[in-house]
């Protein structure tokens, strides 16, 4: 009884170890052959052994069945039929079946991107999102990386993602990229793909995930652990999808980056947005209008007007980035601030929602609650009066105001606003609207059916459409509809200058520098160095800094600049607009201004000939600066000692610089 049951153990054993090893395929089906055929000889050396047959024949009759009709010996003829049929099984029948089963199984691994490579000098992708291809596209098409392999990990159908790719790149392109399957957020899988000996990592993703912004910055985490192994530093580019997500980035006292792991993060959102207002690209050779059509100079009787409909994600990051880049030198000349409207059925939770979130901004802004069915609960909000200097405009110093308007695109009153605001298009403002509904098909079907003056003014209506723009595209080809505009698609989701704007963001931060260390321009570093100075600085400043490389295109074509260089006039003119964009993109990020008896107080200390009292001064402005995120300079430009406008006009006199 116990030899059967261990005899049972046995079995059960070995079975699940050989069933385990012919599934996987990785080789251990020949150790097994190997073993079965080891111990077939070992039997039938002994039978030949006893009846008179030499080892060597036992092992030619293994190798080789057909040896048997030739044979001269006759003595013991059963016993090599016996070993020559063992032989033909073993060899004939498992050798063919089992390099076979290999192969197969090779193949089938492959496809199901379990087969992995030593890489070097690589670079990985993890994630398969909405942007994988628009990146692979641009990687391809440098030069550098002819010959650089490319991987992409993914936890999705790894053959259809091949499919996909092989689609969208040519061939002779496409050889060196490699899709394997795998977590990103396991560190085992991280290392398997030699993360630490790549030349550049892309957190990207996979397209709709749960949590997929806390999975990128665990990754991020073991990243950082894993590429402490690396020899030279490596260029990470995190894309994060929720606005709330990159919030935290600007508190941070650096910019998440380490010594071998230089960091870049990427907002998705915000990405739609700065495709659409800042690079417009729409189609090939074809522009998105402009917020502010071909510029509104000092003289200018017009101001930008944005309404967006839909408090959503997309819309909120629409909103945000025309409030970065929409300020114009006719705040100072005549007044005339960028208005920000937001349209939507019951905002009022999502507008307190965006009071919380952008409370310090709010707080030197005038804006406005409407409230359609009731007008009785509609509210004018303006600055607090601590904040303003004496003798101020009662809405503040800054250059944007918003609208919050209690009502969807349908609702009889917004329709007739609607209609207003086209009558004034070219007089005293410039409209546009941007439908950001999520739901898709009614953002088309309020396009297609907005108040008849849009149409006939032509006013531009950009409209969210994530999954294919093709239904407007063919409604534009009509006189009626020619002013609609999707955006957002998925295949247009990369941005194809963001790398030129990040350019532009490294030499302002130079430029910020010079400013600092009290320097005049020469001329301007190296890519590398410049590259070395970007990533000691903290995010909010790399924030910054990009900001403000998003918004020259609207400083020059308010100024219409003639040849390279601007006249000291235009320098001054773009330089209070400079500051003006400036005050906005601080509060936008979290910053808090400076009641205005506290600047004053400031002032007159820091224009004292106390040295030490200076010096105290700006340690304490420091201090508060970098923990609690306050900036004294968070006024209105004539506040500003010159000293401190100096920041302005050092980036303005060398924009040609930026540019080139």
């Amino acid at each position: 009884m116990k030899n059967k049951k261990a005899f049972k153990r046995f079995k059960g054993i070995v079975s699940k170890h050989f069933d385990r090893d012919f599934y996987r395929s990785k080789g251990f089906q020949f150790v097994w052959l190997i073993a079965f055929f080891v111990f077939c000889w070992l039997v039938c050396w002994l039978f030949g052994a006893l009846n008179g047959i030499g080892g060597w024949r036992v092992m030619e009759l293994l190798l080789d069945p057909g040896c048997f009709a030739g044979s001269n010996e006759l003595g013991a003829a059963w016993v090599q039929l016996i070993v020559t049929f063992v032989g033909a099984v073993c060899f004939t029948s498992f050798l063919i079946n089992a390099v076979g089963n290999w192969l197969d199984q090779r193949v089938e691994r492959f496809k199901q991107g379990q087969v992995i490579y030593e890489f070097d000098d690589h670079i990985l992708i993890l994630g398969a999102n909405d942007m994988l291809i628009n990146i692979l596209k641009s990687l391809v098409a440098v030069p550098d990386n002819k010959k650089r392999d490319i991987v992409i990990q993914t936890c999705g159908d790894v053959e259809g993602l091949r499919s996909v790719i092989y689609a969208e790149i040519p061939e002779s392109l496409s050889r060196n990229i490699y899709v394997v399957f795998g977590n990103r957020n396991h560190g085992d899988s991280l290392n398997l793909l030699d993360a630490f000996e790549t030349k550049a990592i892309y957190i990207l993703g996979e397209e709709n995930e749960p949590f997929h912004d806390a999975t990128n910055l665990e990754c991020l985490r073991l990243l950082k652990s894993v590429c402490e192994k690396a020899v030279n530093p490596i260029n990470c580019y995190m894309v994060l999808n929720r606005l709330s997500s990159i919030q935290h980035f600007y508190y941070k006292s650096d910019n998440g980056s380490t010594d071998k792991l230089h960091l870049t993060v990427i907002s998705a959102t915000e990405n739609i947005a700065q495709r659409l207002l800042i690079n417009r690209d729409y189609e090939p050779n074809r522009l998105y209008p402009a917020l502010d059509r071909d510029g509104i100079s000092a003289d200018s009787p017009v101001g930008v007007h944005l309404i967006v409909a839909g408090m959503t994600q997309v819309g909120v990051a629409v909103a945000t980035t025309a409030a970065h880049i929409c300020h114009f030198p006719n705040f100072r000349t005549k007044g005339i601030r960028t208005k920000i409207t937001f349209i939507q059925r019951d905002i009022k939770r999502d507008m307190d929602l965006f009071a919380g979130r952008y409370r310090q901004m709010l707080d030197l802004s005038y804006y406005r609650y409407v409230n359609t069915s009731n007008p009785d609960q509609s509210k004018d909000f303006f600055p607090l009066k601590e904040y303003l200097p004496k003798n101020c405009d009662k809405k503040g110093f800054l250059d944007i105001e918003w609208e919050f308007i209690d009502g969807g695109p349908e609702c009889e009153w917004v329709r007739e606003y609607l209609t207003a605001c086209a009558e004034r298009d070219g007089a005293s403002e410039y409209t546009t609207l941007a439908l950001c509904e999520n739901d898709h098909d009614a953002a088309i079907s309020a396009s297609l059916s907005l108040p008849r003056r849009i149409y006939e003014k032509g006013i531009p209506v950009f409209v969210y459409q994530p999954g294919s723009g093709e239904l407007l595209r063919s409604a534009k080809q009509t006189d009626r509809y020619a002013n609609l505009y999707p955006f957002g698609t998925k295949p247009d989701c990369y941005d194809f200058q963001y790398r030129y704007r990040l350019q532009c963001a490294r030499r302002i931060a130079y430029l910020y520098d010079l400013a600092n260390a009290g320097e005049k321009f020469i001329e301007m570093p190296s890519h590398d160095e410049l590259k070395d100075r970007w990533f000691k600085l903290q995010y909010a400043f790399q924030q910054s800094n990009l900001y403000s490389a998003n918004s020259v295109q609207m400083k020059l074509r308010s100024i219409s600049p003639a040849g390279d260089s601007l006249t000291e006039e235009q320098v001054e003119i773009l330089s209070e607009t400079e500051h003006n964009r400036w005050n906005m993109e601080r509060l936008l990020v979290g910053f808090s201004g400076y009641r205005y008896d506290e600047r004053m107080a400031f002032k007159r200390i820091l224009e004292s000939s106390d040295t030490a009292a200076r010096n105290r001064c700006k340690a304490e402005l420091d201090e508060m600066k970098k923990k609690r995120f306050m900036h004294k300079d968070i006024a209105p430009y004539d506040e500003l000692s010159d000293s401190t406008k100096e920041y302005d006009r050092i980036i303005v006199r060398n924009i040609p610089k930026v540019l080139k």
